[in-house]
């Protein structure tokens, strides 16, 4: 089906494109029940505050697997980052959330399908850091006061990652406790949709609303969505 891998690259570029125009049509049918705030992109991440032990721990769940760094796509590297901080700051409830984090402990706990090889160091979790420091759980995100951890577990339903954020004071304990219990708290949709999936479903939502529902979409996007 395709000829070459920039050919892919082009087609996950075009995705990223659609999935803005489509999300301006999401947030005006208030459809978005995840955002805290409109947003441009979808799937959302899900933040879980969390009480481990009488210590604070944040949960920031994120759908699918995280795609590889390309250090020579610009263009699609800062679409990656885009979106990795839509989809955590417009999930995150600044309200309700008032807590700084001297200094932490990052914990990247990736989930696969299956036993292909993958990569747990992966350099697109920096945006995934860069976004929850923009939450101000982070006071400082410094080398000295931020540590990272990789994880990775078997998932046969789905691909996911989660991110747990604990004070560093705390880690070792809360270690122990996320070996026994991550199966129990990690964070997914229950319909383990694909983007591909999501697409489709949005389009039937949408399908036999009025004609002005369509008019900010490209007719590339007017075409995917409704031909």
């Amino acid at each position: 089906m395709w000829g070459n891998g920039k050919e892919l690259i082009n087609a996950l570029k075009n995705i990223e494109r659609l999935k803005v125009g489509i999300m301006k049509q999401v947030n005006e049918l208030n459809c978005n029940e995840d955002a805290v705030a409109p947003t441009t992109v979808y799937p959302m991440a899900r933040v879980q505050p969390m009480v481990i032990n009488d210590y604070p721990v944040f949960q920031f769940s994120y759908e699918g697997m995280l795609p590889h760094y390309k250090k020579s796509d610009r263009e699609y590297n800062k679409m990656i980052k885009d979106y990795y901080f839509r989809s955590t700051i417009d999930a995150y409830d600044f309200e309700q959330i008032n807590i700084s984090l001297d200094e932490a402990v990052i914990i990247y706990v990736q989930y696969f399908r299956d036993d292909i090889i993958q990569d747990l160091d992966n350099r697109n979790k920096k945006y995934i850091q860069d976004a929850i420091r923009q939450t101000t759980i982070l006071a400082d995100d410094s080398w000295k006061n931020v540590w990272n951890m990789n994880i990775g577990f078997k998932d046969e339903e789905s691909n996911h990652v989660q991110v747990y954020v604990v004070p560093k004071e705390n880690y070792m304990d809360f270690y122990s406790y996320l070996m026994e219990n991550h199966e129990k708290i990690k964070n997914i949709s229950d319909d383990f949709l694909t983007q591909e999936q999501h697409f489709l479903e949005y389009q039937e939502r949408i399908k036999g609303k009025d004609d002005d529902i369509k008019l900010n979409l490209t007719e590339e996007e007017r075409s995917f969505l409704f031909d």
